[in-house]
């Protein structure tokens, strides 16, 4: 093993629409985060974090499962499975390098005895004793060297995509022999061959590194992986932190428009809510605004008159269509508590309502009035997938508080 030292680069991205990831080039490590992220004074907890801001990019992949797909221009690189690298560094320091071993028979009497085997063996009778004087042994030898340079390989790339993070400064020394196409065939065969469940568990992770690549030349030293439309990632997080409906239920909620050009009707692109959760016999719309106003604290960077119409479509739809009542409209915008130009510093803030004037009605309903929050961005980052229910109570029972304030007390 070969030592060399990284030098780490933090760069602060402006627009939720360019790229953010992480960029490598031998040494060098750039890692391109949201300008709300905070950076942790705490080395190690830096980096972290970093690691989760790069772990939360899969997120965007669900998308692609939900009829959003993302352009060949979203994601950008190779796809890091960085649990599957986790895995396979964890397991390299626990048990060292993998040999895929196998159980080999002798009769030179070095290694256990396998009595099963010398019972099935012709004894010899002497004195009214029986003697086996050949017996079976077995031990363990290494198999199928072509299985250990894989993970090897699957151990090397690991350490160069995320090994800075722990300070892991050395390389391995492997060659590589074979295509990817035909590793992927060879680690399937072996997952396939094997009732082992931790060889199982070991092939799957080397599957899942070998398919993420996805080229032949593996041992390179530059890398890229990230994606241009970071929102998409956000919108995950806070579906996930605040227990929005599944994939396959929000779709009913899904307003939609049509065109009628003489022939039968054409469909044209629908508009999606980011969450919708229930809390206590009502609906919450949340939608996720990645915008500048996260680090700025200038109004001119909020939501703007589609955003808020938009989202009011969202709650006359449901009410209109689905037949719900009691529909609250929520903005979610990612931030950095610790900024001198916000004036409260927490990791939930309300920050105030947005409504429309085009309405005819002389009282505006619930789902009229977006309540805007501030959630910071590194909480969120480190949170989203705890499932903490006092986040959904604090935010519902903050709404509440602010529509009785109206006058409503549905």
């Amino acid at each position: 093993m070969n030592n060399e030292n990284n030098e780490l680069k933090l760069i602060p991205v402006e627009n939720s629409n360019k790229f953010m990831g992480i960029k490598i080039n031998k040494n060098k490590i750039e890692v391109y985060v949201p300008k709300i992220y905070r950076k942790n004074l705490n080395e190690k907890k830096k980096r972290q974090e970093l690691l989760k801001f790069l772990d939360s990019i899969s997120l965007a992949k669900n998308l692609n499962n939900d009829n959003i797909e993302l352009g060949d221009n979203d994601f950008v690189g190779e796809m890091w499975p960085i649990e599957s690298f986790l895995w396979i560094i964890k397991d390299y320091f626990e048990n060292g390098y993998f040999y895929n071993s196998e159980k080999k028979y002798s009769k030179d009497n070095k290694g256990k005895i396998d009595w099963k085997r010398t019972l099935k063996t012709i004894p010899i009778y002497s004195g009214g004793n029986i003697i086996y004087d050949e017996l079976i042994t077995s031990k363990l030898s290494s198999a199928n060297d072509v299985v250990a340079e894989i993970y090897k390989l699957c151990l090397s790339i690991s350490l160069k995509r995320i090994g800075w993070v722990f300070n892991y400064n050395f390389k391995v020394s492997v060659q590589q022999y074979k295509s990817n196409i035909e590793m992927v065939y060879i680690i399937k065969n072996e997952f396939n061959s094997t009732f082992d469940d931790i060889k199982r568990l070991r092939f799957k992770h080397m599957l899942k590194i070998l398919n993420g690549i996805g080229k032949d030349n593996m041992l390179t030293n530059k890398t890229v992986y990230g994606i241009t439309n970071y929102y998409y990632v956000v919108e995950q997080m806070i579906d996930k932190m605040f227990m929005g409906i599944d994939s396959d239920e929000l779709k009913k909620y899904y307003p939609y428009g049509y065109w009628d050009l003489g022939d039968k009707p054409i469909s044209t692109s629908l508009l999606r809510p980011d969450t919708i959760c229930r809390n206590n016999g009502k609906i919450y719309i949340i939608d996720s605004k990645m915008y500048k106003y996260g680090y700025t604290a200038k109004s001119n960077h909020l939501p703007q008159t589609s955003d808020i119409l938009k989202q009011v479509t969202y709650g006359e739809f449901i009410r209109n269509k689905c037949g719900y009542e009691n529909i609250r409209n929520i903005f979610l915008i990612p931030y950095n508590k610790e900024l001198d130009n916000f004036k409260d510093h927490d990791d939930l803030v309300y920050l105030g309502k947005a409504y429309g004037k085009w309405d005819i009605q002389d009282k505006l309903d619930t789902h009229n009035y977006i309540f805007t929050f501030l959630i910071d961005y590194n909480y969120l980052l480190l949170n989203y997938n705890k499932h903490d229910s006092k986040n959904i109570e604090k935010l519902c029972e903050r709404v509440e508080s602010l529509l009785a304030d109206l006058g409503f007390n549905k």
